[in-house]
């Protein structure tokens, strides 16, 4: 262990060099298509705290997603080789060549902000920032080697105001020794941040002698000089029709970290759309900037509008540009309740036929009652994909609501299970639950030029 800390306390000064190196080195744009794969599958999940009115798109559920296998160019592994600090962050943002460029664009701020408290070693190792987003990169470190269960619990920039925040929440294993991860943060339009942002973690630790709540504080500076101005703006304003299903595309934004396009979904629709699955933006060569999968892919501006957040090709200047989709995940609006008999345990209402209840039961671990779900789907566009079937808000027969706050998934492929956690309360049954999203579709070519 003292090795391993050595190595660490030499890596420090390295990272501060990463600026230097960073223009010299090529970032591969191949990006790894099974993202997917990394999924525990059957691992309990939380949703993503959100601190502003500004609400996180379906894709945001994905809390748990890790890379699972990392490929290099040999210039960019020997680099990594030559500054072992840098590998975790290249790692992390491998899902993302839009965040691949703009590092090889000298966009990354090395931090290097530590504090230790409790046996639990807080490093704050850098950050990429623009208008629209800033990805902190952080490493825990369990300097005391004890045994504990650690929850991350929450991160906010105190001295912003309406800022939305998004992170891993998931518990750590007992033996943990180091974590690497990012917190997500996203200012409202328009805001124009501080010199320094003022970062507070929390963190929960449960070991045998006690359960903790820890919290620390950070003063990060922030180059501003390095994104102020850097946007590019195009208005769209063209409508399409898929299945007689209407949507407009609106402004479109491109930051250095991502690219942000309106859409507003016509009320009159028949169905309600819940997510473009093939979305994407096209070069002149053919090179495709997919939509954000790890991260917050998508914000909700009122019930027929949103912002769709794509990787950025800020750096790639391209001479011209094409929105294309093929596929929308869809339902019909006189689908979208659940009702779950929870004497009978049976379902009253429901989509289709693809989605059962297999059970209703009580959870070990903080004595919750759990809906047990089942949906079967064959569709080749849904291998790997994981779904948040359901809304967090939920009513009985006698109009009173309530919230869920966790969620869990086990299985993959044609048969997936869905755990749907709800407080112990007297509910009169049934209960009425929302859908959120659905693996149903309309199909038709979108494809409209940009520039």
């Amino acid at each position: 262990m003292d090795e391993y800390r050595d190595e660490q306390a030499r890596e420090l000064p390295e990272l501060e060099a990463m600026k230097e190196y960073m223009e010299d080195i090529p970032i591969p744009s191949e990006i790894d298509a099974r993202i997917w794969s990394g999924i525990r599958a059957g691992r309990q999940r939380r949703r993503r705290r959100v601190f502003s009115r500004v609400a996180a798109y379906t894709a945001c559920l994905l809390l748990l997603v890790s890379v699972a296998s990392v490929r290099f160019s040999p210039e960019v592994a020997a680099y990594v080789g030559e500054i072992p600090g840098l590998k975790p962050f290249v790692e992390l943002i491998h899902y993302d060549k839009g965040l691949e460029l703009a590092i090889d664009n000298d966009f990354m701020q090395p931090v290097g902000l530590s504090e230790e408290q409790d046996g639990i070693k807080v490093t704050i190792d850098g950050m990429i920032a623009d208008e629209s987003r800033i990805i902190v990169f952080y490493t825990l470190e369990n300097v005391d080697e004890r045994k504990s269960v650690v929850n991350f619990n929450g991160a906010r920039i105190s001295n912003v105001e309406h800022i939305s925040s998004s992170y891993g929440s998931g518990a750590f294993e007992e033996d943990w020794k180091i974590r690497q991860d990012t917190i997500e943060f996203q200012p409202q339009d328009g805001t124009r941040l501080p010199d320094t942002l003022e970062l507070e973690l929390k963190l929960n630790k449960v070991s045998e002698a006690a359960t903790t709540d820890i919290e620390w504080h950070f003063s990060v500076p922030v180059d501003k000089a390095k994104f102020e101005g850097m946007k590019e703006t195009y208005d769209l304003n063209q409508t399409v029709a898929v299945e007689g299903q209407k949507i407009t595309f609106g402004k479109m934004t491109v930051y250095p970290t991502r690219i942000g396009v309106e859409v507003n979904y016509d009320p009159a629709n028949t169905k309600k759309l819940f997510y473009l699955d093939d979305l994407r933006l096209v070069d002149e060569r053919g090179e495709a900037f997919s939509s954000i999968m790890n991260g917050i892919s998508g914000s909700t501006i009122n019930e027929n509008s949103q912002v769709l957040y794509f990787q950025s090709n800020y750096f790639k200047k391209p001479k011209h540009l094409y929105l294309r989709a093929s596929s929308i995940r869809a339902l019909d609006k006189d689908k979208l309740e659940v009702k779950v008999d929870l004497e009978r345990k049976q379902l009253l209402a429901r989509p289709d036929s693809q989605l059962t209840l297999k059970d209703i039961g009580t959870s070990s671990e903080d004595g919750q009652d759990i809906l047990v779900f089942e949906l079967k789907n064959n569709d080749p566009l849904d291998q790997d994909r994981m779904y948040s079937l359901f809304e967090g808000a939920f009513k009985d027969a006698a109009g009173h609501s309530f919230e869920s706050h966790m969620t869990g998934t086990s299985g993959n492929g044609a048969d997936t299970e869905y755990q749907f956690y709800i407080p112990k309360e007297k509910y009169q049954s049934p209960l009425t639950l929302h859908i959120q999203d659905y693996p149903t579709r309309i199909h038709g070519d979108i494809d409209i030029q940009i520039k």
